[in-house]
């Protein structure tokens, strides 16, 4: 009987330490596609002074968002494209300042002023071409 309660214990103590482990891996996996933030006051003295920028708006809340994001993120990484974020949710006056009207909202500025946007969640292939036909080139 003892031995039976000390292995479903160490079983247990397993189970713990893999869900503990899940966790802190999904955490770090998240925390790296929302790496490169700027916030909209920055990104204003970047537009101002007429940087080429490439935005992504989005809200971590958005489900929208949820789904794009792990397609966006390592696809601008794969094409080189530097693509920074802003978190309207955190941000909210960015909604006005940049005309957001959903999220996600990808918006490419050349010489400081919109050149294009896409808005919404969009199979792969549609975001490439975005990134390989408004912003490469």
């Amino acid at each position: 009987m003892m031995k039976k309660l000390i292995i479903f214990g160490a079983v247990i103590v397993v189970l713990f330490g893999a869900l503990i482990f899940v966790v802190q891996y999904q955490k770090n996996q998240d925390a790296d596609l929302y790496n490169n933030q700027i916030t909209p006051g920055e990104l204003q003295l970047s537009l101002d002074e007429g940087e080429n920028k490439t935005i992504y708006f989005y809200s971590p809340e958005c489900s929208h968002c949820q789904k794009a994001t792990p397609v966006v993120v390592p696809l601008t990484e794969e094409l080189g494209v530097n693509m920074e974020k802003v978190n309207v949710l955190e941000y909210d006056e960015a909604w006005n300042q940049f005309d957001i009207k959903a999220t996600p909202t990808i918006i490419h500025y050349e010489n400081g002023e919109e050149a294009a946007r896409l808005v919404g969640a969009k199979p792969e292939e549609e975001f490439r071409a975005f990134f390989k036909n408004e912003v490469l080139n």
